[in-house]
């Protein structure tokens, strides 16, 4: 029998605390706003879409996603997250008219029926999971076909993987995972999904303009951080990606044998 291994949770700060020590100063609120415009502009689905969002930590993403389906069903394995959305939620009187469901579960066993959504949003998760692939399976089987996923994950080619490369040697793995662009297209392509869009996030660090609190400061950041995007390869320098895919079928018998076999 196989004996699984305990999962490693992600180190996260309290409900109420998480938004300020994440995105402090105005250079970290003018990162949400730049993420959050990148996301809501791939969701890009009609106002009667059904829109799933793993890991919704205080409800960055999840609030503003309310505005772009009529079902929105939010899940985080932190249960303190979870319910302090749900707090949020219910003391808003703007979210009153929209069908925002919460609950407690793991994007490596979501439990919903095949084909229920038209979008599934996975924003900095992906790394967390043990079997990253299965997650990413998950997403694809719970999207109906021409359905949408967006998916952030954290870049392998990005300058701060040196600093981790004691922790590869010592343990022969990454953690927090990093990943490879032409990995995570290929995952996606064999669950049969075509890839339409992978932008660079972050080729300057977060953490510079996350130390800034004047406005002249940043804009001269986001423009260097604009000449930057200009060079390719996309992952060079980019601290993480940003992918949308389109399901166009059921995954293949072969790449799905394979995929539950990696598991």
């Amino acid at each position: 029998m196989k004996v699984e291994k305990p999962s490693r949770r992600m180190t996260r700060f309290e409900p109420a605390e998480y938004e300020r020590v994440t995105y402090p100063n105005y250079g970290g609120l003018i990162i949400s706003q730049l993420e959050l415009s990148d996301i809501l502009e791939l969701v890009s689905s009609p106002s009667s879409s059904m829109i799933l969002e793993i890991g919704i930590g205080t409800g960055r993403i999840l609030l503003p996603l309310s505005e772009k389906g009529s079902v929105l069903i939010g899940v985080d394995a932190d249960p303190r997250m979870v319910k302090s959305v749900r707090e949020r939620i219910d003391g808003a009187s703007e979210f009153s008219s929209r069908d925002v469901q919460l609950l407690v579960a793991e994007g490596e066993h979501l439990p919903f029926r095949p084909g229920l959504f038209d979008v599934v949003v996975c924003i900095r998760v992906l790394r967390y999971f043990e079997r990253p692939w299965k997650a990413v399976a998950q997403m694809s089987e719970v999207l109906r076909p021409g359905g949408r996923l967006v998916l952030e994950f954290a870049n392998l080619l990005r300058p701060h993987s040196l600093s981790q490369l004691p922790l590869y040697l010592r343990k022969g793995e990454f953690y927090p995972r990093l990943f490879q662009k032409r990995q995570v297209e290929r995952w996606v392509s064999d669950l049969g999904m075509k890839v339409e869009t992978v932008r660079s996030w972050h080729k300057i660090p977060p953490a510079v303009l996350m130390a800034l609190n004047s406005p002249h400061a940043v804009r001269a950041v986001l423009q260097l951080e604009i000449v930057l995007k200009k060079i390719p390869p996309v992952e060079l320098l980019s601290r993480s990606l940003i992918m949308a895919a389109v399901k166009l079928r059921k995954i293949p018998e072969k790449h799905s044998t394979k995929l539950v076999a990696q598991a």
